[in-house]
């Protein structure tokens, strides 16, 4: 009985030890302008979705909403029940929603938007610079 015990406690650690093995990531992230936390101004609503980029001919797949901290500009992709979301390669849309519309004009919509991530474990963070978006 002793030893079953040991074992399942054992086990129990492992678990703990790996992230209990779901493979599901919840990197956090950052925007930035002017090298400072990009904040929200009065009335706005920063938005932050994380779209699957997939090999051609695949249909796109869920897309994974992150929970973003207005007052800090911080993020955390939360997917699905808030697990987080798989290791992947990701296009990142972002909006700054003001009355029902996009302030920077969908400049940085799922479709368009030049910041895309490739995601795993190893991934420490994600720096999204308003002021340096990269090239496409």
């Amino acid at each position: 009985m002793r030893r079953a015990v040991w074992f399942s406690v054992a086990a129990a650690l492992g678990l703990l030890a790996t992230g209990c093995g779901n493979g599901m990531l919840k990197t956090q992230g950052r925007v930035v302008k002017g090298g400072q936390p990009f904040v929200p101004g009065p009335d706005e609503g920063l938005q932050i979705l994380f779209v699957p980029i997939l090999p051609s001919n695949q249909p796109a797949g869920d897309y994974y909403a992150a929970v973003v901290d207005q007052t800090t500009g911080t993020f955390q992709p939360a997917g699905k029940d808030r697990k987080g979301m798989p290791p992947g390669k990701y296009r990142v849309a972002i909006e700054l929603m003001k009355k029902k519309k996009d302030q920077f004009g969908g400049k940085y919509d799922s479709e368009k938007s030049p910041y895309v991530f490739d995601i795993d474990s190893s991934t420490p963070e994600i720096v999204i610079d308003l002021d340096a978006p990269p090239a496409k």
